[in-house]
């Protein structure tokens, strides 16, 4: 799947690789050997994220090989990247606005993880209120890297939850900032209500997994191509 996207995409677009906490170290770095020929942008999360010293154990043995680390996503308090960051253990973080205890807690820990010259990244499954909020984020953190984006990804009816909310520009693959107050968009309440949340159980080790289907019905490679270009 990785060398198809590569060969899809070319050499000037960066392709993540998303492990999830899946794999132990010898695992995740024998495979992070394997994938060196196809350029990963980085590895994300290779290890499950309880345990900071295996992760970092996966970091010094991938950083000869120009690979940067990323975590962050399942890391919810300060404490937790107060370890992280001592052990050097990544190279990018990962933290997700919505988890994190909101704009205030993600700019501190964007200065506290500058101080150690760690990238910000932020984790963001959301809907579109989260997008917009970590945008902003994005857009005031100077050692930030790039955004991830899901709504394109999720059911179509997502969108339709606020007014206001920007698009990636196709021409650069970049998000404008929205320009409205606040956050920039305006939550749809009566949309919002029509669309209660509903149980689900999101299994990462499901047979076939990596092949599963989106909503429109796009495979796994045409999904991580387009993840691969919108960051």
């Amino acid at each position: 799947l990785v060398e198809a996207i590569r060969d899809a995409v070319g050499p000037d677009v960066e392709i993540f690789i998303e492990m999830h906490g899946r794999f132990n170290p010898v695992t995740a770095i024998a495979l992070t050997n394997a994938l060196t020929p196809f350029r990963p942008g980085w590895i994300e999360e290779p290890v499950p994220p309880e345990n900071l010293r295996a992760l970092q154990k996966v970091a010094q043995a991938v950083a000869p090989l120009g690979i940067p680390v990323a975590t962050g996503e399942r890391l919810h308090t300060s404490y937790e990247y107060r370890e992280l960051f001592e052990l050097q253990a990544a190279d990018i973080v990962q933290a997700d606005v919505t988890h994190f205890g909101g704009m205030l807690a993600m700019k501190k820990l964007a200065a506290w993880a500058d101080a150690y010259y760690i990238l910000m990244a932020p984790h963001n499954v959301c809907g579109p209120v989260g997008t917009a909020a970590a945008l902003h984020i994005a857009a005031s953190t100077t050692n930030f890297k790039i955004q991830e984006h899901f709504n394109d990804f999720a059911d179509a009816w997502v969108k339709e939850a606020v007014t206001g909310m920007v698009e990636v520009d196709p021409a650069d693959g970049c998000f404008p900032l929205p320009n409205g107050p606040g956050l920039g968009v305006t939550l749809n309440e009566a949309f919002v209500a029509e669309h209660p949340p509903k149980d689900a159980f999101f299994d990462l080790f499901a047979e076939n997994w990596h092949q599963r289907r989106g909503a429109a019905g796009d495979n796994s490679a045409q999904s991580a191509k387009a993840e691969a270009e919108n960051g």
